[in-house]
């Protein structure tokens, strides 16, 4: 048994959590046996299928990848050409946590909007694709938005409907970044078409969910994507074992555990959002769904790095995310909690 680190790895992300049972179990199940490669198996299909019936989405086509990373790049590369534009919030993963990796397989320009907390007003599209049709500029091709986003806030229903309309009607595509698409879900218990109303293209999240590993691209729209699977081979991810992915989003899809998952690490974020203003601190942004960002002294930050790993997304800014799991426990949140009462 691995020692256990002094410093703990709780609520330093969601991708630090364990694998989920569940996800154990279907790569063990799945490991039987010889299996036909590249996401011709059995296995492949019915994943597929349970996520194209899980996002009412019976015409779409479903890739599947290693890495949220990948997933995006896949979507976002295959939609544009080398002279297009592709929009995004100012705090978008593909923006600041992406290592350039959209730009440099795409070859378009990436164009950040302001936004609150990721959320994006859908006029700040109008001005960009004003510029259409001029040679001197790129031209805006794809707008991608993050269901839930880098800031823990979720994009309503309606919310998410109007700005996709607004898009549509300017002659945008829309992706969604789904990392978080199942904490989304949970957190405004709809269905999960209404959490991506007419997006053409998502990127829906394993890792981050239970999975050990592996993320999922739905296809809504494919005529728009042309070569999205040459761009899947040229960048590593069709992977010939590609059943020990798609094993994992079939056990979790079955009798709703995504959801399950999501909305335990949910009610963790609340209870530990609660908590935190029960001691008097101030919260950088409404808790929505698993991610709570408070603001801390330094004096506080620092002293809470002896004990704790959380992540500071703007070294200027005194915010400090801490992310929940479904592996996160009561007794993890009350400890933290006990913890930050000290340094108090």
């Amino acid at each position: 048994m691995a020692d256990v680190p002094s410093v703990s790895t709780a609520f330093a992300s969601d991708n630090a959590a364990p694998g989920h049972p569940k996800a154990l179990e279907a790569l063990h199940l799945v490991n039987v046996g010889h299996a036909p490669s590249y996401g011709s198996d059995v296995v492949t299909h019915r994943a597929a299928d349970a996520l194209k019936d899980a996002f009412d989405s019976p015409d779409a086509e479903v890739l599947f990848a290693f890495t949220g990373t990948a997933a995006n790049i896949i979507a976002l590369a295959s939609a544009v050409q080398p002279w297009h534009e592709i929009l995004c919030s100012d705090v978008a993963h593909v923006l600041l946590d992406e290592a350039g990796g959209p730009v440099r397989l795409s070859g378009a320009q990436l164009t950040r909007l302001p936004s609150d907390d990721g959320l994006i007003a859908p006029e700040e599209l109008d001005r960009r694709a004003a510029r259409r049709g001029e040679v001197h500029h790129s031209q805006p091709r794809i707008v991608t938005i993050t269901q839930s986003t880098e800031n823990g806030r979720v994009w309503t229903a309606p919310a998410i409907a109007e700005f996709i309309d607004h898009a549509h009607a300017l002659g945008l595509l829309v992706h969604i970044d789904g990392a978080r698409i199942a904490n989304a879900i949970a957190a405004m218990d709809v269905s999960p078409r209404e959490a991506i109303a007419d997006a053409d293209i998502v990127t829906v999240g394993g890792t981050k969910n239970g999975m050990l590993f592996g993320d999922a691209v739905l296809v809504r729209n494919p005529e728009h994507f042309n070569g999205i699977h040459f761009v899947q081979k040229q960048i590593g991810h069709l992977a010939s074992k590609q059943r020990f992915v798609a094993a994992q989003f079939l056990a979790f899809l079955t009798d709703g555990l995504w959801l399950d998952t999501a909305a335990h690490a949910n009610a963790m974020a609340r209870r530990l959002s609660l908590g935190m203003a029960a001691l008097g601190l101030r919260l950088a942004s409404p808790v929505e769904a698993n991610e709570v960002f408070v603001n801390l002294d330094d004096d506080v930050r620092i002293a809470l790095a002896q004990s704790y790993s959380v992540h500071q997304p703007d070294p200027a800014e005194p915010g400090v995310r801490f992310v929940c799991s479904w592996s996160t426990l009561d007794s993890d949140v009350d400890a933290v909690l006990t913890t930050l009462r000290e340094l108090l």
